[in-house]
């Protein structure tokens, strides 16, 4: 999804720090960054591009990257609706 949207927002050229082998879209399981979305549905809200192409650098402090995913979901989302499964938290 984020590889989808960058390219439909038009980014020149995207950095990252870890690739995902379960998701990914520039290269680790999906060409996002180098084919481009099609512009997913095939009709592009107004105003917005026609996804296309992008370069990306992956593999920047990975392990730093993969402990802020891991932050970012062991804090969870006050916020959000409750979940249809249990949230496993460590303890």
């Amino acid at each position: 999804m984020c590889a989808g949207a960058l390219s439909l927002l038009g980014f020149r050229q995207v950095y990252y720090g870890c690739g995902n082998d379960r998701f990914g879209g520039c290269g680790s399981i999906l060409r996002v960054n180098e084919e481009g979305c099609g512009g997913c549905s095939g009709h592009p809200p107004y105003g917005v591009h026609v996804g296309r192409g992008f370069p990306a650098q992956g593999g920047l402090f990975p392990e730093e990257a993969v402990g802020l995913l891991r932050e970012f979901y062991a804090a969870g989302n006050p916020a959000a609706p409750r979940p249809h499964r249990p949230v496993r938290k460590e303890v």
